[in-house]
């Protein structure tokens, strides 16, 4: 008896030892993954901290290059180039289209607060907005440069808001000598576009980022502490956040950001009691529960640990989660990770086609720029002056016709890109006008208009360019000629149906289908004609814009575009 007593407590000893081994190695494979885990998260959040960063440069850098843009246009305009050389007597004449083109530069750029020119000896002849005073001027503004740069954060004397400030130096053009400076143009900013770059970029909750200039005043801050200068403790890494900083692309100024460490490793842990109790468990059940860990596991954790291996190779890889007990939540944390990683970089795809369609608006920005450098003034005048002679020779066709492009000059320069119906109607009738007697009554040119669709807000130029490619595509070449019809009508309770068609010579089915795929094609985006219209629709409207061409060959074309009532808040108002 004594024998199987001590016999079996051999055997006890035996797996007692072997239930300590298995909860050694066990704790062994938990201690190995945990840290791999951890070592993931936090390899994680710093790469997309770095891809946050650079983002937040890159944004930085294209307001650069938008102000450089704005500011290039309005230095150099004609009105503003005229004024550097002009005496105090002659400005005087020029101050009402100086402030026109202030006026001008400030609408195409929200964040600009005033704006301030100086002569070549630093004393200044204009001014608007904020800082336009010039004994509450800051000496910062008033501080000659001879290339562009950017001020560090200053305070006008009746306010707290913070600006900054652009410095663009004017040159004369016509000078044999290089770099002869004629004065300079001080734009005084808002910081606004800066929170607006940190918006969204932080790699954890609460992750802290800066904006600070050269002496390190903080000029936005997103997750941190409203404070007006950055303490040099703040920018070394400590115990408790992870600092890391990036060089902005305008001189001086830095990003810094700073993470928490405690958010470093969070969520590589969630497993943890999961094998505490697989431990627990391990002790009683012994060599079955080596079977066990095994298949449920061991195994799946060398699968996870596999996987994160292999993602990098193939990013759309994902988990197959067949479980709904802990294993599985990390399997699907892992998942949703991934697919939180891959939406970001969609965003930031996204994010840089939008900017490629902001460029391209900006370049039509300077066309129209160029083409209003036109004094518009000067060409009514001048068609005011016909009219006039033709109506005291008793030529009322020529009055007619003289008036009525002299209106179709007015709507062209008319600011703004959004009118009403019945201001859209009226141009196209002027232009019926010209037309009919342009070709003899040979084309006619009729607008049928619903009563309660005048007053709606329609984007400009919306149906003159497709009646002017009836006109010159469809009916000119026709000997008996023919008609072209613009209608516009309510669709259901808030849509607008625009309707274009004539009965004209049509178009062939194949240069039909090239005309729908070069409208849906980026890169056809010249001219004034269908693929123009369907694009600016686009900017406007969204997906909600409907555009449809109909023809058949010697019977005519019919274009249909329905779009909503008015432009939605927050969609793009001018192009």
């Amino acid at each position: 008896m004594a024998g199987k007593k001590a016999g079996r407590q051999s055997i006890f000893k035996q797996l007692l030892a072997l239930g300590v081994v298995l909860m050694l190695v066990l704790m062994a494979a938990f201690a190995i993954t945990n840290i791999q885990m951890r070592s993931l998260r936090q390899k994680n959040i710093l790469a997309l901290n770095e891809q946050n960063m650079a983002q937040i440069s890159d944004e930085v850098d294209s307001y650069r290059e938008l102000m450089t843009q704005i500011a290039t246009v309005t230095a150099y305009s004609p009105t503003m180039y005229t004024y550097f050389s002009q005496n105090s007597i002659e400005r005087l004449i020029l101050t009402d289209d100086i402030n026109t083109v202030f006026s001008n530069t400030i609408l195409l750029e929200d964040n600009i607060a005033g704006i301030c020119v100086f002569d070549r000896q630093m004393e200044m002849i204009a001014s608007m907005g904020n800082g336009a005073q010039d004994e509450g001027t800051p000496e910062v503004v008033k501080t000659r440069k001879d290339q562009q740069e950017y001020s560090s954060l200053f305070y006008l004397s009746d306010s707290r808001t913070p600006y900054f400030a652009f410095y663009f130096p004017v040159f004369n053009l016509n000078s044999q000598v290089y770099g002869e400076q004629i004065g300079m143009c001080v734009f005084i900013m808002e910081m606004g576009k800066l929170e607006e770059a940190l918006r969204g970029q932080q790699a954890t909750r609460h992750t802290q980022l800066y904006i600070v200039d050269g002496m390190n005043q903080v000029m936005a801050v997103l997750g941190g502490d409203d404070m007006e200068e950055l303490e040099p403790q703040l920018l070394r890494t400590t115990a408790d956040y992870l600092v890391e900083s990036r060089e902005l692309p305008v001189g001086g100024w830095q990003l810094v950001s700073r993470i928490p460490r405690n958010e470093l490793y969070q969520g590589a842990d969630g497993s943890l009691g999961f094998y505490t109790a697989a431990y627990l468990l391990a002790l009683a059940l012994l060599l079955c529960m080596i079977l066990f860990c095994y298949r449920r596991l061991v195994l799946p954790i060398r699968n996870m640990d596999s996987f994160v291996r292999e993602v990098q190779k193939e990013p759309g890889a994902r988990m197959q989660v067949g479980r709904q007990d802990e294993i599985g939540t990390v399997e699907l944390g892992l998942n949703r990770m991934l697919d939180s990683i891959e939406e970001k970089n969609m965003q930031i795809q996204e994010a840089r086609e939008k900017a490629y369609q902001m460029e391209n608006a900006e370049k039509q920005l300077q066309i129209l720029a160029y083409r209003n450098q036109i004094n518009p003034h000067f060409l009514y005048n001048t068609l005011d002056c016909i009219r006039g002679m033709a109506l005291y020779h008793e030529e009322e066709e020529i009055a007619e016709i003289t008036l009525a492009l002299s209106r179709l000059f007015r709507f062209a320069v008319k600011g703004g890109n959004v009118v009403k119906v019945e201001e859209e109607v009226c141009h196209i009738q002027d232009y019926a006008h010209i037309i009919e007697h342009r070709f003899h009554g040979r084309i006619q040119v009729r607008t049928e208009v619903a009563e309660d669709v005048k007053e709606k807000h329609v984007i400009k130029f919306l149906l003159q360019p497709l009646i002017e490619n009836a006109v010159f595509h469809g009916l000119e070449g026709k000997v008996e000629g023919g008609w072209v019809r613009a209608s516009i009508r309510m669709e259901g309770e808030r849509k607008l149906c625009c309707v274009v068609e004539d009965n004209g010579c049509g178009i062939e089915t194949e240069k039909l289908a090239a005309l729908r795929r070069g409208m849906e094609s980026r890169e056809s985006q010249n001219g004034i004609g269908m693929s123009n219209i369907y694009q600016r629709l686009k900017l406007f409207y969204g997906e909600e814009a409907f555009f449809e061409i109909e023809s058949e060959r010697n019977a005519g074309t019919k274009v249909i575009i329905v779009i909503p009532e008015r432009p939605e808040e927050g969609m793009i108002t001018d192009v």
